[in-house]
């Protein structure tokens, strides 16, 4: 089961905790190029090491990372701990503050054949490239992963409560998410928190490109290693843990756009092809629409907008019988693998394991309907979100969901903490 560690992070030096806010920024596509370019003016802003600009070659990010240690713009901690990191949020259209708990730590990279770490979506192989060939020459995880653990007695929420009340940061995003962070480095704590996550298994809720980026780094410089023994620090990967049993579980809908229609093909005929798996119903206008489909309860039921038309898309259950891939059922009854497969697969032609050049996507239904009436998207697919028992079960079958599946809110903001794989450093 789950192997984790403490660890002595890097973190931005006292004299920049003052502005930690304007440094850090979560590793999200919801970051829109005019906001990601506003970031990179900040010289030390965690951008230039977690999704850098001007990368490759990834010696220049190797060499930055050199330098802000010798200015002392990061400093590693004298003691390995656990940092416990608290979000406080609201969700859309609901009054209440949540609460999501949760600590960073190391854990050891386990191959997903294990079952210790399970993955719930595909992941884009130019992505996972890069992501591994900045961790190959930087030797440091910039930004947490997010894994899922259940705890159901929640045995390790006193300590959590009690480190939290001891902050070393606390800072409110443009969000209005606030950001709480902690250290425990008491080993006998610490212990508690390793023997426990020893019997408990961890779904991969976000970061999949960068986990398997670690997995990549891992196998590479195990095989480069005569003397490998299994405690080498390229065996642990920095991870956000959160446990299932909370119910400020935050997961939003991902929704799709087209950026423009198979050549050849009219908004017209597109509407004629999907009459052979859906039942496709005219509303007057967009808000009819969302009203009719209720994406957030309705089974495989969604909505298409065009510039000027909107319509409802409810999957004839007879159509199920032509979804032909080999993958299990639990997958294939999916909102987002009834979408994939049927509308931009089979209908546009859009290759089911590689569909990522031809759409956007967005959590903002606004965002989409504004992006199609503008013309920068001809077309958008709005959808419901997926449940966390989904999820599970997914990751039980030991398959995957359509890359974008899942939207985990709020992200981890990165520049909290910097892992250190290097081995005189861990």
């Amino acid at each position: 089961m789950a192997e984790i560690l403490p660890f002595k992070a890097w973190r931005y030096n006292e004299f920049l905790t003052e502005k930690l806010l304007s440094l850090s920024a979560p590793l999200s596509e919801t970051i829109f190029q005019q906001q990601e370019a506003a970031l990179y003016q900040e010289p030390y802003h965690n951008f230039h090491i977690a999704s850098p600009s001007d990368a490759p070659p990834f010696e220049n990010i190797s060499r930055r990372i050199s330098n802000w240690k010798l200015d002392g713009v990061i400093r590693q901690d004298n003691l390995p701990g656990i940092y416990v990191y608290y979000q406080y949020f609201q969700s859309k259209g609901d009054k209440k503050m949540s609460c999501r708990k949760g600590f960073v730590c190391l854990i050891r990279t386990s191959d997903f054949e294990d079952q210790v770490v399970l993955p719930h979506e595909m992941t884009v192989p130019a992505a996972v490239k890069f992501r591994t060939g900045l961790l190959q020459h930087t030797d440091m995880h910039t930004t947490p992963t997010h894994g899922l653990y259940t705890d159901d007695e929640e045995l390790l929420e006193h300590y959590l409560d009690e480190s939290i009340e001891h902050p070393i940061y606390d800072i409110t995003d443009a969000h209005q998410t606030r950001h709480v962070v902690s250290i425990i480095q008491d080993q006998q704590v610490v212990n508690t928190f390793m023997q426990i996550l020893r019997t408990k298994k961890v779904f991969l809720a976000d970061g999949h490109h960068r986990y398997e980026s670690s997995l990549n780094y891992k196998n590479t410089l195990q095989n480069n290693n005569p003397y490998h023994q299994g405690n080498e620090p390229y065996n642990y990967h920095m991870m956000w843990l959160t446990n299932t049993a909370s119910s400020d579980l935050g997961i939003l809908p991902t929704h799709r756009m087209v950026h423009r229609l198979p050549k050849g093909m009219s908004e017209a005929q597109l509407l004629k092809k999907l009459e052979q798996y859906f039942e496709v119903t005219l509303k007057e206008d967009i808000k009819q629409a969302l009203g009719a489909a209720a994406p957030t309860d309705n089974l495989w039921k969604f909505v298409l907008i065009f510039k000027n038309s909107s319509y409802i898309l409810s999957l004839k259950p007879e159509a199920l019988n032509d979804f032909d891939l080999e993958i299990p059922e639990v997958v294939k009854k999916l909102d987002v693998s009834v979408m994939h497969y049927f509308i931009f697969d089979r209908i546009m032609g859009f290759p089911w394991s590689n569909q990522f050049e031809y759409l956007s996507f967005s959590q903002n239904y606004r965002e989409c309907i504004k992006q199609v009436q503008e013309g920068t998207e001809q077309l958008a697919v709005l959808t419901r979100k997926v449940t966390f028992e989904e999820i599970k079960n997914v990751c039980k079958s030991g398959n995957t969901m359509p890359a974008k599946a899942t939207y985990f809110f709020p992200k981890v903001l990165g520049g909290l903490v910097f892992g250190s794989v290097k081995p005189e450093e861990f």
